[in-house]
C-alpha cells in the first residue's frame, strides 16, 4: 500500500490538472469529414431512406444529435476552424468569411495570402492559413507523436486550410477545370499522384449531366417555380446540364460544377488519390485526414434544403460517404471515422412563406442605404458615414468621415443601434465595447446561449465592425441574380445546429444530451492520448 501511494497520488494529480490519458492504441488513421451545410434537418428529413454511408454513421457510431454551433455569424470560414480547434471564432481569428481590413479599408477573404501562389494554375494568386490564429488537432498530433501527419482535401479552399491547422503535411482543393491544387505556403510543386489524378480529371469533367437518380425507393422532393425579376429559380428541374462536349471549362462550367454532387463525387475521388498517394495510415504513427465535402452547401444556397436536388444531393452523399467507408474498413479496419458539419442552413422563403412560415427576405443593398441615410439626415452630413460592405451583419465605421465632419463617435454608434434595434427583422444589434465586456466562455446548454454571447463569440475587435447585428429566425438577406435565393450565417437554432457522430472502438448509440462542435477537437485529443492545447471546448465521454 505504502508504495502505491505515491503512484496514486500521481495518476490524481495528473486528473487535475487535466493531462491527456495515454490510449491502449491509437489508430494508424483517423478521418474527419465535414459536409459543407449539412444541418440536423437535413439528416433528420432524408436519414429514414438512406442505406449507404451516412445511414451506417448514424447507426453504427456514437450520434450526438443535439450539436451545436455556439458562435453567432455561422459561415464556412468560421465553422471549419472551430471543428478541429476546439475554439471559437473569436480565438481562432476567423469570425467570417470576409471582413475589411482596418487598415486598407478593403474586404479580404478569411484565408486569402497576397504571398502564396497557385501551384496549379502556376502563379495566381492563392491561398493560406496566415490569417489564422491558434492551433488545431494535426498540430497537437505531429508535436506530440512523431512521425503522425496531417491532410486536408475538399471543394473549397478555406475548408480545408482552415481544417488542416497551422502546419499540416499538406492540404489540397478544388479549383475548376485544372482540378485540386495547392499553394507555395504548403509546397513548391504538386506531387506527382495529384498530376496525373487532375489530368485524368480534366477528360472526365466535359461529359457531366446532373441526372435524378431514379431510385424507386426515393421520393422526389418539391418541384416548383419562383421569380425573382428577370430569375427564376427552379426545383425539381433535373436533368441539369452541368457540362456538354466542347464546352469551355471556364468559370462558367465551375460554378455549375459546384452547385451538383459531381464536386462531393471528385473530392472523394482526390481523398483516394491521396490515400494511395501518400499511403496515408502506413505510416509509423498516426495520420490525420480532413475531408471538407462541399456539393451540398452551394446546392443548398441555390435551390433550398427540400426541393428534389437536395433529396438526390444527400443520397448521391450517402452513396460517396458508402464507398469511402467500405475503402477504410478495408485497407485500415482500426481507422476512427467522425463527421460534423461548419453549419447549417434554411429553405428557401419563397415556398416556405406558402408552407405558412413567417418568412421575409430583405436586399441588403437598399436595407444599407437606408441606414446611411438615416445617419446623414440625423447628424446633417453630406458624406457616407459607413465603410462599403455587401452584408448588413456587421457596420462598420467610416473613421476618416467621421473625423471631417467632427462627429462624437460614441453617438453615431448609439443611433446605428437604435436604428437597427427598431427594424422589424432584426433580433438585436450589439456595438463593439459591449461585445468586449462580454466573456465568451462557454456555460449552460448551447441550446440557451444568449445572442450576445454568440455574437462575442464570432467577434475580435481588429477584424470585426463596430456594430454586430442578429436577425430574427427565418430573415433571409440577399436577392438573385447578384445573391444566392437562401443561406446561412445567423446565430438562429437551424443554422448552429449539426449533426456530430464518431464512428470506432466505441459502442454505438444516440445521444441527446447538447453539445458544441467545439467538444470535438478535445474529445478526440483525450481518445488519442494527446495534451490539446487552450480549448473552449470539452472533452465528451464516448464510452458510456
Amino acid at each position: 500500500m505504502h508504495r502505491r501511494g505515491p503512484a496514486l497520488l500521481t495518476l490524481l494529480l495528473a486528473a487535475s490538472l487535466g493531462a491527456a490519458p495515454t490510449p491502449k492504441a491509437r489508430p494508424k488513421l483517423v478521418v474527419v469529414i465535414s459536409v459543407d451545410q449539412f444541418s440536423s434537418e437535413l439528416i433528420q428529413t432524408y436519414g429514414p431512406e438512406l442505406t449507404g454511408g451516412l445511414a451506417r454513421l448514424r447507426t453504427e457510431g456514437v450520434y450526438f444529435s443535439e450539436t451545436y454551433h455556439d458562435h453567432g455569424f455561422t459561415e464556412t470560414g468560421p465553422g471549419h476552424s472551430v471543428l478541429l480547434t476546439g475554439r471559437f471564432p473569436t480565438h481562432t481569428g476567423i469570425v467570417e468569411n470576409r471582413w475589411i481590413d482596418r487598415a486598407t479599408g478593403k474586404l479580404v477573404y478569411c484565408v486569402e495570402d497576397p504571398a502564396a501562389k497557385s501551384l496549379n494554375p502556376a502563379g495566381q494568386a492563392s491561398s493560406s492559413n496566415v490569417r489564422f490564429l491558434g492551433e488545431g488537432l494535426g498540430d497537437w498530433l505531429q508535436a506530440q507523436v512523431p512521425g503522425s501527419r496531417v491532410f486536408a482535401v475538399s471543394g473549397k479552399d478555406r475548408a480545408a486550410i482552415l481544417m488542416a491547422g497551422r502546419k499540416p503535411t499538406a492540404a489540397y482543393w478544388f479549383t475548376g477545370g485544372a482540378g485540386f491544387t495547392s499553394s507555395t505556403a504548403y509546397a513548391d510543386k504538386l506531387p506527382e499522384w495529384l498530376l496525373r489524378f487532375d489530368h485524368d480529371l480534366s477528360d472526365r469533367l466535359a461529359t457531366d449531366s446532373w441526372l435524378w437518380t431514379k431510385d424507386p425507393a426515393t421520393p422526389e422532393g418539391r418541384k416548383g417555380a419562383w421569380a425573382f425579376g428577370a430569375q427564376t429559380i427552379r426545383n425539381g428541374a433535373l436533368p441539369r446540364l452541368v457540362q456538354g462536349a466542347g464546352m469551355p471549362l471556364d468559370k462558367s462550367f465551375e460554378a455549375r460544377f459546384r452547385k451538383s454532387p459531381f464536386l462531393d463525387a471528385v473530392t472523394l475521388e482526390a481523398a483516394e488519390a491521396l490515400l494511395a498517394g501518400e499511403k496515408v495510415g502506413h505510416g509509423p504513427a498516426t495520420d490525420l485526414l480532413a475531408i471538407s465535402f462541399s456539393a451540398t452547401d452551394y446546392i443548398g444556397h441555390s435551390y433550398g434544403i427540400l426541393g428534389t436536388e437536395m433529396r438526390d444531393q444527400i443520397h448521391r452523399l450517402d452513396r460517396v460517404l458508402g464507398r469511402l467507408l467500405d475503402r477504410l474498413r478495408r485497407e485500415h479496419p482500426d481507422a476512427w471515422v467522425v463527421l460534423c458539419a461548419d453549419h447549417g442552413g434554411l429553405d428557401l422563403p419563397e415556398p416556405m412563406a406558402e408552407g405558412g412560415f413567417p418568412m421575409k427576405r430583405i436586399q441588403a443593398e437598399p436595407f444599407l442605404a437606408a441606414l446611411e441615410a438615416e445617419l446623414r439626415t440625423t447628424f446633417k452630413v453630406d458624406r457616407n458615414l459607413l465603410m462599403p460592405t455587401p452584408e448588413p451583419n456587421t457596420i462598420y465605421l467610416n473613421e476618416a468621415a467621421l473625423k471631417a465632419a467632427n462627429l462624437d463617435r460614441r453617438a453615431v454608434v448609439q443611433k446605428i443601434q437604435a436604428w437597427l434595434r427598431a427594424r422589424p427583422e432584426v433580433a438585436d444589434a450589439f456595438t463593439a465595447e459591449e461585445l468586449l465586456a462580454t466573456d465568451p466562455a462557454a456555460t449552460g446548454s448551447p441550446r440557451d446561449s444568449s445572442l450576445r454571447v454568440l455574437m462575442r463569440r464570432s467577434f475580435r475587435p481588429e477584424r470585426s465592425g463596430d456594430v454586430l447585428v442578429a436577425v430574427k429566425p427565418f430573415v433571409v438577406f440577399g436577392t438573385p441574380p447578384t445573391d444566392y435565393p437562401t443561406g446561412h450565417g445567423t446565430p438562429n437554432a437551424y443554422d448552429r445546429r449539426v449533426p456530430l457522430i464518431f464512428w470506432g472502438p466505441w459502442r454505438a448509440g444516440v445521444r441527446r444530451e447538447p453539445v458544441r462542435t467545439v467538444d470535438l477537437a478535445p474529445t478526440l485529443a483525450r481518445e488519442l492520448g494527446l495534451k490539446p492545447g487552450p480549448v473552449d471546448g470539452k472533452a465528451l465521454d464516448l464510452r458510456k
